[in-house]
């Protein structure tokens, strides 16, 4: 019976985000970013909100495209177990010209930001 309790209660403990056409056709309308519909409709995960959005397509016939939600967060870069930050800088350009392979930066630390600066 102790088995059947503890299924129990990971199954009430589970969140499981709902597919909700009109608020999603309300978000796109908004032209809401990935992440801001993810917030407002209470999805964890961008391949829910991906699911959703294609349902969403399906039934409604049209293309629609959200941004940020294809991308991986090339603008909110992480810092990976071993203390790393890696920054993909292809295509980026800085004063007119394009960021290329041997670049150097010079790295400042002010408050709450990292500047780089071409060298």
């Amino acid at each position: 019976m102790a088995k059947k309790h503890e299924a129990t209660e990971t199954e009430s403990t589970r969140i499981e985000s709902r597919y909700q056409p009109g608020l999603l056709r309300q978000c796109i309308s908004e032209n809401l970013s990935a992440d801001s519909m993810m917030e407002r409709l209470g999805i964890l995960h961008k391949q829910t909100l991906r699911k959703h959005l294609l349902r969403l397509m399906a039934e409604d016939k049209t293309f629609y495209d959200i941004e940020g939600l294809f991308l991986r967060g090339s603008n909110l870069p992480k810092v990976n177990p071993k203390g790393r930050l890696t920054l993909n800088l292809r295509g980026i350009i800085i004063a007119g010209q394009e960021v290329r392979e041997g670049d150097v930066f010079q790295l400042q630390i002010e408050e709450d930001r990292i500047v780089l600066t071409r060298g």
